[in-house]
């Protein structure tokens, strides 16, 4: 099989994320730009997430799919592709005017088709990624809030965690499980943090046998103020209303790690809590790390957002460092990235006309943080506004904000039964986090294709799998067959991306699949798995790439015949193993082939098998076919070096053996044999 790379598609503005700035961007380039014209946007979800109201699907006052909007129906003439980027180059010359500003490769939904942009125009509004890594077991043991997705998965954790308080007998198990951590007093962690606390004390009655159990909302935080975006009164005014509302307040107190036990603090306290929400750690998208200066991890762009160096890449939100207009640099918030998406689109389109574009200026309008129960914080402007009055003008802005009158309708309708009915206390997962699993192929069914996106890392149940690589050509350069207990997949995972074989099932087969997040994990977390994953992954490597680059082509090439050792040592195979080991000492040889009574190839033994029999005590007298490895890795004389070298990686041998058609022995080669080769090739050089 030949892989064929998937043809480039042109188009004149391509916007990579689905966010306040790239959605708004490509939304006012459907104003400004004529029907001719070329949008994409790829996003890894194929809808929009007002995410101010994310901690409402938290506290079930909203539900999931009222603050989330289709791409698809905000955008009527955008392109909406849902994928994954999994590589950006920019253009050399996209400060000259080339032709297209880079190239964007995108993976479907579940590593499916690979389509590669050309874009004129290029916008990187990709936002930022969640990282804990920072903070021990942070990962593996909180809740994010970034998405709608986690927002659910927080409140199907919180109305689980008070169904299993019911019937722990435990004191102290209990009191953990009705204990809620959140880590972070910023926007996100208060406002998550209040939601819960209504949450659990509206649902409380609906428990009758947790009546008499205290239920704790602890929010812990490093500074001594919560809110610090806002003005010192505002968030003294919030942490008063909140802590007569029976949330408790860590100040000053820094986050050591996390366990399923709770948070350790750096003090050496432990919140113990089985429910652990994580409102911090935001870093860059990883696809921007090698764009971004080192350590920062922000995009840094001019007055016109473009990014610093280029005419015809724009940077916004999140993921970008963008002067405000007025001295300072942008906040990551929803507002300042909404007036970035307009500002970017007006200059997009002014750059397509051959005009000059306009710079950014902005100053915030206002900040505004609910505390749940009809009450919040306001910032707007010179005035500072609290309890109720800032409460309904929270609703009010954010309802005006949210894009589509069907989505604002059901927001209200949502919003108004709350009023007079309890909140939903159905424990509904969304969105499962993906295990391993298995898969059955039939004989000849194929698992993935060379140059397929990488998806899995697989391991064989039963049966049996072919392993087949290609040239350029499309002839096959290398094959194996993976058995029971072997595995395969792992290379494209640590370093390539897409696949360097083609995996064929050979019979009835099942593989276990374990998915690539999931393989992720597992590698960074055990550095020796890792380590020899990465072994393993080479097995496939053409002989030029294990070989030192200076041996010639053309002696890889010649036949395996012009290096084999043609005297080769063969045992019959009832030899005893005494006999063996005399032999062994005599000839000064590691190994040698069995052969049976009509002198075909049986089997191979070499000074390890020895080692090991002795060493398991065996039976100095048993025939040499019982500890001799069957399945001989062997091939004809003709077979060129390379093949041999190649072999030798791939199976983690040092020998193989040479036969002729009636598989009768006419030689060994060694990896002796093989550094031979390579320092002659070094002597000539």
């Amino acid at each position: 099989m030949n892989h064929q790379d998937p043809p480039v598609r042109p188009t004149d503005v391509l916007i990579l994320g689905g966010g306040f700035a790239g959605a708004g961007c490509a939304r006012r380039l459907e104003r400004l730009l004529p029907k001719a014209a070329r949008i994409t946007l790829v996003s890894s979800e194929n809808y929009f997430v007002f995410q101010p109201l994310l901690p409402e699907v938290v506290g079930a006052s909203l539900s999931p799919e009222h603050v989330i909007s289709p791409l698809r129906h905000l955008l009527r003439r955008t392109e909406v592709v849902r994928g994954e980027v999994t590589a950006i180059e920019l253009a050399a010359n996209a400060a000259e005017g080339g032709a297209a500003a880079g190239r964007v490769t995108v993976v479907a939904e579940g590593g499916g088709e690979t389509a590669v942009y050309a874009p004129a125009h290029l916008v990187l509004a990709l936002g930022s990624v969640v990282d804990t890594s920072r903070m021990p077991g942070m990962a593996e043991h909180s809740l994010p809030m970034k998405n709608v997705a986690d927002a659910l998965a927080l409140r199907h954790a919180i109305i689980t965690r008070l169904e299993l308080a019911v019937l722990e007998s435990d004191p102290a198990e209990r009191r953990a499980l009705l204990t809620f951590a959140v880590v972070g007093g910023g926007f996100s962690g208060v406002e998550t943090a209040a939601e819960i606390n209504d949450l659990v004390r509206s649902a409380a009655r609906f428990f009758p046998s947790l009546h008499s159990a205290p239920m704790r909302v602890i929010v812990i935080h490093g500074r001594d103020q919560i809110l610090p975006e806002l003005d010192k009164r505002l968030g003294a005014h919030a942490l008063k209303v909140l802590q007569e509302r029976g949330v408790e307040f860590r100040l000053n107190a820094m986050t050591r790690a996390a366990s399923r036990e709770g948070v350790y603090l750096q003090d050496g306290t432990i919140v113990h809590a089985r429910t652990v929400v994580c409102t911090v750690g935001n870093a860059p998208h990883p696809m921007l790390k090698a764009i971004a200066p080192a350590g920062s991890g922000r995009l840094p762009t001019d007055a016109f957002l473009r990014l610093q160096g280029s005419e015809r890449v724009w940077a916004l939100g999140d993921c970008a460092a963008n002067p405000d207009g007025h001295g300072g640099m942008s906040p990551p918030t929803a507002q300042f990235a909404s007036r970035q998406g307009d500002v970017a689109a007006a200059n997009i389109a002014a750059a397509l006309r051959g005009k000059p574009p306009q710079p950014f200026r902005h100053k915030s309008l206002g900040q505004l943080a609910t505390l749940g129960h009809r009450n919040a914080v306001a910032a707007v402007g010179n005035l500072k506004i609290t309890g109720f009055l800032a409460w309904w003008l929270w609703r009010t802005i954010y309802l005006m904000k949210l894009p589509r009158f069907d989505r604002k309708l059901r927001v209200v309708i949502d919003w108004t039964l709350n009023l007079f009915f309890p909140r939903d206390l159905n424990a509904l997962a969304m969105k499962p986090t993906a295990r391993h699993g298995t898969i059955h192929l039939e004989a000849g069914e194929q698992l993935f294709a060379q140059g397929d996106p990488s998806g899995a890392f697989y391991v064989v149940d039963r049966g049996s799998i072919r392993l087949t690589r290609c040239d350029a050509n499309g002839c096959e350069a290398a094959s194996d067959v993976l058995g029971p207990g072997e595995h395969f997949g792992e290379g494209s995972l640590l370093r390539q991306g897409v696949r360097t074989t083609t995996a064929t099932a050979v019979e009835p087969t099942r593989v276990l699949a374990f998915p690539a997040a999931e393989f992720r994990v597992l590698t960074h977390s055990f550095r020796g798995l890792r380590k020899l994953l990465d072994a393993t992954s080479r097995r496939f490597q053409p002989a030029n790439a294990i070989l030192p680059k200076w041996v010639p082509a053309e002696q890889l090439r010649a036949p395996i015949a012009t290096i084999m050792s043609r005297n080769v040592v063969v045992m019959a195979a009832d030899t005893c193993l005494r006999e063996c080991i005399q032999t062994l000492l005599d000839q000064r040889i590691n190994a040698f082939p069995i052969v049976d009574a009509n002198g075909r190839l049986a089997g191979l033994v070499t000074s390890t098998d020895v080692f090991a029999a002795l060493r398991a005590d065996s039976d100095l007298q048993q025939p040499l076919l019982q500890l001799a490895t069957r399945d001989v890795q062997c091939i004809a004389p003709t077979t060129p070096i390379e093949r041999a070298v190649e072999i030798m990686r791939r199976r983690d041998v040092k020998h193989v053996v040479v036969v002729d058609g009636s598989q009768r022995v006419v030689g060994v080669v060694s990896i002796k044999d093989v550094l031979r080769l390579v320092a002659g090739a070094a002597a000539t050089r």
